[in-house]
């Protein structure tokens, strides 16, 4: 596996489960619980996919994803979210999901074999 991840969530266990379960399988992961993180880890851009929740404290995933781009133009995003949020099936994990699925869908978006 290859590929540089960026994490955003504001819920502390869901951000340390996602980071774990994707570098354990071999991709480079930075996270961040907020825009103060954000800020810092916009430094290790370019991203390859960012893994934003819907509904953070301080700030929309919109908002979120035009910072992301301004240095990562190209990355792509897949959301999630623990409520109804209409997105398209391909770029959404609903919370919770098993770590098999996130992984598998991270597969599909980075265009790796399973």
């Amino acid at each position: 596996m290859s590929g540089k991840i960026l994490v955003i969530d504001d819920e502390f266990l869901i951000l340390n489960t996602v980071e774990k379960a994707l570098v354990k399988v071999g991709y480079h992961v930075t996270s961040a619980r907020n825009m103060q993180d954000l800020a810092a880890a916009l430094k290790d851009a370019p991203f390859d996919l960012m893994i934003t929740d819907v509904h953070m404290e301080d700030e929309s995933a919109e908002n979120i994803i035009a910072r992301v781009k301004e240095t990562s133009p190209s990355i792509k995003v897949l959301l999630m979210s623990g409520s109804s949020y209409k997105a398209p099936a391909d770029n959404f994990i609903e919370k919770p999901f098993k770590l098999d699925e996130l992984r598998e869908k991270v597969r599909a978006f980075l265009h790796e074999p399973s």
